[in-house]
């Protein structure tokens, strides 16, 4: 009779601890998947900047060609630093727009 008792304690132990074993993969599991959605979201955001980037240096290489020392009549004119100076700002935002509304439509962001 003692053995049995023990016997039978030696088994509720044994699936006590099966259980915690399970339950011990299954939060690992899950921590497993949070830290995945986590990572995603942070390579959204470097998807982002990176696309931000690509169109400031896009207007940085405009400014660039215009500022070399070549003639192009275009400092002459009174307004022509302003106008260029907003149109290459405009240009930026408007390609970063299009840029992410692309990149919405296509479920990558």
């Amino acid at each position: 009779m003692l053995l049995e008792n023990y016997l039978q304690r030696c088994e509720s132990c044994h699936g006590q601890a099966e259980r915690l074993l399970n339950s011990a993969r299954e939060m690992e599991d899950s921590i497993a998947v949070n830290l995945s959605s986590r990572r995603l979201e942070v390579s959204r955001v470097e998807l982002l900047l990176q696309v931000g980037a690509f169109c400031v240096a896009v207007g940085a290489l405009i400014a660039g060609i215009f500022g070399m020392n070549l003639k192009s009549y275009l400092e002459e004119h009174v307004f022509a630093f302003w106008l260029t100076t907003a149109g290459i700002i405009f240009g930026a935002a408007v390609a970063f727009f299009l840029m992410y509304s692309y990149l919405k439509a296509r479920k990558i962001l």
